[in-house]
C-alpha cells in the first residue's frame, strides 16, 4: 500500500516538474511577426460600365486597402455617391450613367454575342475620350497602381500599360480572364460546360462558335486599334498578358471548377459586412406574411409591359392557390407606366394593376428600392425571383435562398445555368413565358427537397468563402509592393506568378515536339522493319526461284 502511494506521489510530481519545465521554456517563445511593410499608395479603381454591381464589390475592397492607409480614387461613369458606403474614397465621373434603355440595344430580343458586339461598338466610340480622362487623372493623381474592371474597359488597362503601371483586373465572370476549351457561356451560343455535349455540339462550340464571334467583333477590333493608333497608344493586349493580377469575384461550387494560374484568383463572393436594414413599412409587411416571394431585376434591367402583366398575373394566381402568401416587388428601373391597366386571370376575373401597383392590394408590396440583402436574410423570404446578376445571385447563396431566374443577357443566362447545376434554382425564358409555367415552378421550388439541402449546402460554401476580399487586398499590395523593387515592370514583373507555358508557347509547354519526334521516331523504327521484313521475303522469293 505504501508502494502504491509513493509510486502515485513520485508521478504527480514527475508531471508537475515537467509542466513547470514547459511553460519556463515557452515564456521565452519569441512572437511571430506580422507586420507588413506598408507606405501609402494612390490606386485609381476604374470602371467604364459602372453602376452598383460593377462596383461595390470593387469598392469592398478599396475599403480595405483605404483602411490600410492607400489613397483610392474612382472613376467611373455616372455618380456612385459612395461616401456614406466608403468614406474616404475620391470619385470621379467619366460623363453620364450608361443606361439600358438609352442604349438602343433591346435587351428583349435574343441576346448573344451579337448584342454584345452592339455594345462594344458604343464603348468603342467613346475610347479616345475615356482614355484621355483616365490618362489626366493618372497623371495628376500620381497613380501607382490601375484597379480595372475587365468589362469593356480597355482605356484602364491601356493607360496603365503606357505609364508602365501595374494593373489588377476584376471580373465576376472567369471566362472572360481564363477561357478552358471544355468551358463556354450562353452569351456564345453554347452551355456552360462540355461535359455532357455531344460530338456535334463541340464541334459546333469549339470550332464554329468562335469563327462567327471573330467575325462580328472584326470590325469593332479595327475601329478600336485605327482609334490607337491615331492617337499613339500601345495596347496593353499587344503584349499578350493584359494583367498582372486578375481577381474574380466568384467561388467555385457556383463556378463551374477549372485549374487557374497563380495570377486569377478566385476571391468570392466579395460582401459588405453591413447592410441597409429593412424599412419599418417593409418589416411590418414581411413579418405578417410566412411565404414572401421577393422579385428584383437589378439596378439595370427593365422590363416592358407584356412581360410585367405575366408577372403581375402570376403573382397574385399564385397567392390565389396559396403557394405564397406574400409579394415583395423592386421596381428599379421598370415603370408604372410599363404596366397594362387591367389584367385577365386564368378564371377570367378582371385585376385593376393601379391598386397594386400603389400597394392597396394586402400581400403585395411595391417599391422603388429595397435593401436586397436585408429581404433576402429575412426567414419569411423563402424564393428570390431575378434575372440572375452575379451580386444578387451572390447574396441569395449566402442567405440560402431558391431562385426562380429570368435572364435577359450577359452573364446573366450562364449564371442561371449554374444556379440549376449546383440544384438550388430554375430558369424561364423571357420569349416565351408563361404564367402556368412561373406558378408550378414557384411550387416546385418551396416544395422540393433536394432544392432545400443544395440551397443549405451552397449557404455554407458562400459563408466559408466570404472573408477572402482581405486576401484580395493582401494580393493588391503584393502587387504594390512588387512594382517598387522594379524600376521597369518588364516580362520579368510577378514572374513567380505567371506559369511558364505563357512564355513557352502552345507547342513547347504541351510537349508537343517532343511527342512529335517520338512519333516520328516510332514511324521511321516501323518502316526500318517493314523494309527489312520485305527485302528478307523478297530474298527468299528470289532464292527459290533460283
Amino acid at each position: 500500500m505504501i508502494n502504491k502511494n509513493l509510486i502515485f506521489l513520485l508521478s504527480v510530481f514527475f508531471l508537475l516538474s515537467n509542466r513547470v519545465h514547459v511553460n519556463a521554456v515557452a515564456q521565452d517563445y519569441v512572437p511571430r511577426n506580422v507586420d507588413i511593410e506598408r507606405s501609402p499608395k494612390n490606386i485609381l479603381v476604374g470602371s467604364y460600365a459602372g453602376g452598383r454591381s460593377h462596383l461595390k464589390p470593387m469598392l469592398d475592397v478599396a475599403a480595405i486597402l483605404i483602411e490600410r492607409g492607400h489613397n483610392v480614387i474612382l472613376l467611373t461613369s455616372g455618380n456612385y455617391e459612395p461616401s456614406s458606403e466608403y468614406p474616404g474614397l475620391k470619385q470621379i465621373t467619366l460623363g453620364p450613367k450608361l443606361s439600358v434603355r438609352q442604349s438602343k440595344i433591346n435587351i428583349h430580343e435574343d441576346f448573344d454575342y451579337r448584342k454584345m458586339a452592339q455594345f462594344r461598338e458604343l464603348t468603342t466610340a467613346a475610347y479616345g475620350k475615356t482614355y484621355e480622362k483616365f490618362n489626366n487623372v493618372a497623371k495628376e493623381y500620381n497613380i501607382d497602381l490601375f484597379f480595372c474592371d475587365a468589362m469593356v474597359n480597355e482605356a484602364c488597362i491601356d493607360v496603365a500599360h503606357n505609364l508602365n503601371k501595374p494593373v489588377v483586373a476584376w471580373s465576376s465572370f472567369l471566362q472572360f480572364v481564363d477561357h478552358k476549351p471544355y468551358k463556354s457561356d450562353p452569351m456564345f451560343g453554347c452551355n456552360i460546360s462540355f461535359e455532357n455535349e455531344s460530338f456535334f455540339e463541340r464541334f459546333r462550340c469549339t470550332l464554329i462558335q468562335p469563327l462567327q464571334i471573330a467575325y462580328a467583333f472584326a470590325s469593332i477590333e479595327r475601329q478600336l486599334n485605327d482609334a490607337r493608333n491615331q492617337m499613339n497608344i500601345n495596347s496593353a493586349s499587344r503584349k499578350g498578358l493584359k494583367f498582372n493580377l486578375a481577381l474574380i469575384d466568384n467561388f467555385f461550387g457556383f463556378e463551374l471548377p477549372q485549374p487557374l494560374p497563380p495570377n486569377v484568383q478566385e476571391i468570392g463572393p466579395v460582401l459588405s459586412e453591413e447592410y441597409p436594414p429593412l424599412t419599418p413599412e417593409l418589416t411590418n409587411f414581411i413579418d405578417k406574411h410566412e411565404r414572401v416571394l421577393y422579385i428584383a431585376f437589378g439596378t439595370r434591367v427593365y422590363a416592358i409591359t407584356e412581360l410585367n402583366d405575366k408577372l403581375t398575373q402570376a403573382f397574385v394566381e399564385a397567392i390565389n392557390n396559396k403557394i405564397i402568401d406574400g409579394v415583395v416587388w423592386a421596381l428599379s428601373e421598370t415603370s408604372k407606366d410599363d404596366f397594362s391597366p387591367t389584367l385577365s386571370l386564368t378564371d377570367g376575373t378582371q385585376v385593376q394593376t393601379l391598386p397594386i401597383l400603389n400597394n392597396k392590394h394586402p400581400h403585395i408590396h411595391v417599391t422603388k428600392f429595397a435593401p436586397q440583402f436585408a429581404v433576402l436574410n429575412h426567414t419569411n423570404t423563402k424564393l428570390f425571383f431575378s434575372h440572375g446578376g452575379a451580386g444578387s445571385t451572390h447574396e441569395s447563396l449566402y442567405t440560402g435562398t431558391p431562385m426562380l431566374v429570368l435572364p435577359f443577357g450577359g452573364d446573366q443566362m450562364g449564371n442561371a445555368q449554374r444556379l440549376e447545376t449546383a440544384g438550388i434554382a430554375l430558369s424561364l425564358y423571357k420569349n416565351s413565358l408563361d404564367v402556368n409555367d412561373i406558378l408550378n415552378k414557384i411550387d416546385f421550388l418551396l416544395k422540393d427537397e433536394h432544392i432545400k439541402k443544395n440551397s443549405k449546402r451552397m449557404k455554407y460554401l458562400a459563408r466559408i468563402n466570404s472573408n477572402r476580399k482581405y486576401r484580395a487586398a493582401d494580393l493588391i499590395e503584393y502587387v504594390l509592393y512588387s512594382s517598387d523593387l522594379d524600376e521597369y515592370l518588364g516580362d520579368a514583373f510577378l514572374k513567380e506568378w505567371i506559369p511558364a507555358e505563357s512564355r513557352m508557347g502552345f507547342i513547347k509547354a504541351n510537349n508537343l515536339d517532343v511527342y512529335g519526334a517520338l512519333l516520328g521516331i516510332i514511324l521511321t523504327l516501323i518502316g526500318i522493319t517493314f523494309k527489312l521484313i520485305s527485302n528478307t521475303l523478297s530474298n527468299r522469293k528470289k532464292s527459290k526461284k533460283e
